[in-house]
């Protein structure tokens, strides 16, 4: 008789991009089982924590591991009868879950509620896997309107869960530039989901980018993710917004660029950050998160929120050595950043907790 895979649990808030990545590499080891906590409007909460429960009293018996990604409303269930059933419950820990913005209320610890169930959460999971350092414990002092510091062993200072880190990983022989398109010269991309949103214009450093590209009539700006009709205000006529691109398009709308923005106010490990730099765009990166840390001396820092500074990075942006950079960012990220990296940490740390169970 074949013996069966274990089975392992998996919980998340909403099915995005980098979910369905952590499924894909589970499922080569586990026999993955995964339920999202996906309420449409926020009454509907309740109900969706009865069908998490009925789930996981359904599953649990058979389940040798819990991962949640992201801590949160979801994860409070998994971690408490994880603990309860003595099942290693893991909690990826992405970004919101380990911030409080309160100035645009932003970050699981800005929500009184929800700041419970995060804490609850890390409380009583086996371990903690942040894809930064930064995550857990970081100065912070890009904008002066929060909290002088940030991290969840910041927010929660009594927390004795263990952590260890583990980095996103990227795929460089997918992610790589597109050798018949021509870069557009002093082209500047950012992807940015929810636009039609102020709290995520702002969030995301689109506001900034907006300001910024009427001083710069020279260069060009592109958006990428508006929603179907969404359009700016007073949009400069050198900012381009194009609507959400999949996935397997992306490389081309890298590959078009010469640089890639993230000026976010509060960032974990951004994806297209580092799968632009994988397909040859030099990064301006905000002072935040993981990003200075990631980019290393391939790209541009924005040290404060502050449009006149950001405008003298881009000048000095688009007087550096783009071939030179280009290629410097795409080997930082297939040199530090691997797949196979992730892979083989984060099993080797589901096996360990499992065996820390038994």
């Amino acid at each position: 008789m074949q013996n069966r895979r274990p089975v392992l649990l998996y919980f998340y808030p909403a099915l995005s991009s980098f979910v369905i990545k952590d499924l894909a590499l589970m499922e080569q080891e586990y026999e993955v089982r995964h339920k999202g906590f996906l309420p449409k409007k926020k009454w509907q909460t309740p109900f969706v924590w009865l069908q998490q429960a009925l789930f996981l009293m359904k599953q649990i018996w058979q389940a040798k591991i819990i991962v949640c990604m992201f801590s949160g409303y979801h994860s409070f269930l998994p971690a408490l009868l994880g603990k309860l059933f003595n099942r290693p419950c893991l909690i990826v820990a992405g970004g919101t879950d380990c911030v409080s913005f309160p100035s645009i209320g932003y970050g699981c610890f800005a929500k009184p509620l929800l700041s419970k169930f995060t804490r609850w959460s890390y409380q009583m999971a086996a371990h903690i896997s942040p894809v930064h350092e930064k995550l857990v414990w970081q100065e912070y002092k890009y904008q002066p309107d929060d909290y002088p510091y940030q991290g969840f062993k910041y927010h929660c200072p009594d927390l004795k869960t263990p952590y260890t880190v583990i980095y996103n990983g990227y795929n460089a022989d997918f992610w790589k530039p597109i050798e018949t398109i021509i870069r557009k010269p002093l082209s500047f991309l950012t992807v940015c989901a929810g636009l039609d949103m102020q709290f995520t214009q702002r969030l995301k450093g689109v506001d900034l980018i907006l300001e910024v590209a009427s001083q710069l009539p020279d260069a060009s700006f592109t958006i990428v993710g508006a929603p179907t009709g969404f359009k700016f205000r007073d949009k400069p006529e050198n900012v381009q917004v194009l609507p959400k691109i999949p996935i397997s398009n992306l490389k081309e709308v890298y590959s078009a660029h010469e640089f890639y923005l993230q000026l976010s106010m509060s960032e974990g490990f951004p994806n297209a950050l580092s799968e632009s730099m994988l397909c040859g765009c030099i990064p301006v990166v905000s002072k935040v998160g993981g990003m200075p840390e990631i980019i290393g001396k391939c790209g541009f820092i924005l040290e404060k929120r502050d449009v006149n500074q950001l405008r003298e990075v881009l000048l000095n942006a688009i007087t550096s050595d783009y071939k030179l950079l280009g290629n410097l960012a795409r080997d930082v990220v297939a040199s530090n950043f691997t797949e196979e990296a992730r892979e083989e940490k984060l099993f080797n740390l589901l096996k360990a907790l499992n065996k820390i169970k038994n």
